[in-house]
């Protein structure tokens, strides 16, 4: 059997079904990026604030300013979301979440691909299956796919729930 997700509407959220393996690679995923982003910025272990989020100038020293004042509170937020998801989704293979909650994984996996890139994500090819040959590069391409896939089962109204292959 592949790997494959079944995202579906449930009420005013969305459903997520998912094989046993997708269910244990994203639980990794996520709980390895909240550590992550516990972790020391500057050490082996963490992710620093020039990889999770872009220039927000065009000069270099107006972007690290920016960075300086506000990197705190925003990397407070990702990692605020990525708890949040983990709350809501104890474990299995099945995840039920309301409007916020997909809002929250979305950006979870968006913002996680940044553990996995060599360089930022806006400096970057998008991921291509074709090219992505080492393990980092295969879960920023797993993670960009399965976003793509709640983006779209959210903005898409199907009469019959759309099933994934990863």
């Amino acid at each position: 059997m592949r790997d494959a997700a079944r995202i579906s509407h449930d009420g005013d959220g969305t459903r997520i079904e998912m094989t046993e393996n997708v269910a244990e690679v994203l639980r990794f995923i996520l709980t390895d990026f909240a550590a992550a982003l516990a972790a020391d910025p500057a050490g082996p272990d963490g992710v620093p604030d020039e990889v999770l989020f872009p220039d927000a100038y065009s000069r270099k020293a107006d972007s690290a300013g920016f960075r300086a004042r506000h990197g705190q509170a925003m990397r407070s937020e990702v990692a605020a979301t990525v708890a949040r998801v983990l709350v809501a989704w104890p474990g299995g293979q099945v995840l039920v979440l309301d409007r916020g909650g997909v809002r929250d994984l979305r950006l979870a996996l968006v913002q996680a691909q940044s553990r996995y890139l060599r360089k930022p994500r806006w400096k970057s090819a998008p991921p291509d299956e074709r090219y992505a040959k080492k393990d980092r590069e295969v879960k920023s391409l797993w993670l960009n796919q399965f976003e793509s896939m709640i983006t779209a089962a959210v903005y898409v109204d199907p009469a019959e729930p759309i099933v994934y292959t990863l």
